[in-house]
C-alpha cells in the first residue's frame, strides 16, 4: 500500500522524473494548494507513456508551463459555468412556456407518465424519471413551492421549472412525447437543426456544466457524446470529433445568439488561445 507524501517529497518524485521545477517554494505553495492526484491528469499529456508506468517527463518540461495550463483550466470552468447557466435559464423558461400552453392544463402535463416516450434507456424508465421530479420537488424550500404544497395543490411547470435539475429538465425534454412542444423550445436556435440533434447538444452540455459545477479538468478530456462538426461550429476551428471544444463551440454560438452579440465567444477564444498547449488540448484532448 502506497503511503503518503509530504509536499517535499512530492517535488522531489516529480524532480526524479525529470520536471524542472524553478521555484521550489512557488511549487510548493501550489501543492499545498491543489491536490497531488488532481494535477496529475494535468502532467500525463507531458510524460512519456503514463499509461505503461513511463512516469519520467518530456524534455524541457517545466512545473511552470503544467500550473499555468491549470490556472487557465480553472478561469475557463468559470466563463464556461457563466455561459451555461444563462442558457439553461433560457432553455427552462422556453420548455416550461411550451408545455404549459401546448394544451388545457398543458402545465401539469410533466407529471402525467403518458407525456412521456417509452424509449428510454435500458437503465431506466419513465417511472424513475417521475420519481426523481417529485424528490427534487419535495426537497425543496422555496417559498413558491411551499405555497402549492401547503394549499394541496399541484406544482404548475412554470414554478417546478426552477427547482428541478439542469439533468432532470434534460432528461424530460429528451422523453417528451409531444414533438411540437420539443421543437418549439428549440425553434430559435441555429445550432438546433433537428430534435434528435439537440437532445444529443443538450445532454453534452449537461455534462459539461457537472464538469465545471464539480471543478474537473476540461482540458485534455474527451466528450461523452460525438458531436458532429457542422458548418457553423468550423467557425471557431476544427477539432476532434470527441473534444470537448465542439461543445464549447456550441456553447459560444448559442451564447452569442441570446445575447445578441460575439462578446462571449471573444472572451472564450481569447482565453483559450493565448497558450498554444492549452488551446491543443481542447480541440485534440487524449485522455
Amino acid at each position: 500500500m502506497k503511503q503518503p507524501k509530504t509536499i517535499s517529497e512530492q517535488i522531489e518524485l516529480l524532480k526524479s522524473r525529470n520536471l524542472i521545477i524553478n521555484d521550489e517554494i512557488e511549487a510548493a505553495q501550489f501543492l499545498s494548494k491543489n491536490n497531488y492526484y488532481r494535477l496529475s491528469g494535468y502532467w500525463r499529456k507531458y510524460q512519456i507513456d503514463p499509461d505503461n508506468s513511463k512516469d519520467l517527463f518530456i524534455a524541457g518540461t517545466t512545473f511552470e508551463m503544467i500550473a499555468n495550463i491549470y490556472e487557465l483550466d480553472a478561469q475557463l470552468r468559470n466563463l464556461l459555468q457563466k455561459g451555461i447557466g444563462i442558457f439553461e435559464i433560457c432553455f427552462r423558461s422556453k420548455f416550461a412556456y411550451c408545455m404549459a400552453h401546448s394544451k388545457p392544463n398543458g402545465q401539469l402535463t410533466y407529471m402525467q407518465q403518458d407525456s412521456y416516450s417509452n424509449k428510454v434507456s435500458k437503465n431506466e424508465n419513465i417511472g424513475d424519471l417521475l420519481i426523481k421530479i417529485n424528490e427534487e420537488l419535495s426537497r425543496s424550500n422555496e417559498k413558491y413551492i411551499k405555497h402549492y404544497k401547503e394549499k394541496n395543490e399541484d406544482i404548475p411547470i412554470w414554478a417546478a421549472v426552477e427547482i428541478l435539475s439542469f439533468s432532470t429538465v434534460s432528461k424530460m425534454y429528451s422523453r417528451w412525447l409531444d414533438k411540437n412542444v420539443a421543437k418549439e423550445t428549440i425553434r430559435n436556435y441555429k445550432i438546433f437543426k433537428d430534435y434528435d440533434g439537440a437532445r444529443r447538444i443538450i445532454r453534452s452540455l449537461v455534462y459539461l456544466r457537472n464538469l465545471c459545477a464539480h471543478q474537473a479538468r476540461i482540458w485534455n478530456r474527451e466528450t461523452i457524446v460525438q458531436v458532429v462538426d457542422k458548418q457553423l461550429l468550423q467557425q471557431f476551428g476544427h477539432s476532434k470529433e470527441r473534444a470537448q471544444w465542439r461543445i464549447i463551440s456550441i456553447l459560444m454560438l448559442l451564447l452569442d445568439e441570446i445575447n445578441l452579440n460575439n462578446g462571449f465567444s471573444n472572451e472564450v477564444l481569447n482565453l483559450c488561445k493565448q497558450n498554444d498547449d492549452f488551446y491543443n488540448g481542447l480541440i485534440e484532448p487524449s485522455l
